[in-house]
């Protein structure tokens, strides 16, 4: 499974601070857009969650988020300061980091 990061950068701290509260947590489960033109998911969240994953060897869980043109950020309950359209979120989002995790 290929997941494609909402955006590039990260603070390691914040990073460090995520792979030690995964090792009690465990797997995450994040909201995921289903790319099917590119064969891979787009997360709409925990962009540093995904990265303790990948860190730790555990393939996270993937809550599918339909994709259409109207669904707003806001109206599924994700953590961002604005409200924006889901589609905006997954535009290009192919070619940003992503990373591999075992299936």
């Amino acid at each position: 499974m290929e997941i494609a990061l909402v955006h590039d950068h990260y603070e390691q701290a914040h990073l460090d601070r995520v792979v030690e509260e995964m090792k009690t947590l465990g797997t995450p489960t994040l909201k995921a857009v289903w790319m099917e033109c590119w064969g891979i998911w787009c997360a709409l969240e925990g962009c540093h969650r995904l990265r303790a994953a990948a860190i730790l060897g555990i393939t996270p869980e993937i809550e599918e988020v339909p994709f259409d043109d109207t669904t707003t950020v806001l109206e599924l309950g994700l953590d961002y300061q604005d409200d924006f359209r889901v589609c905006e979120i997954v535009d290009g989002a192919y070619a940003r980091h992503t990373i591999r995790f075992e299936d």
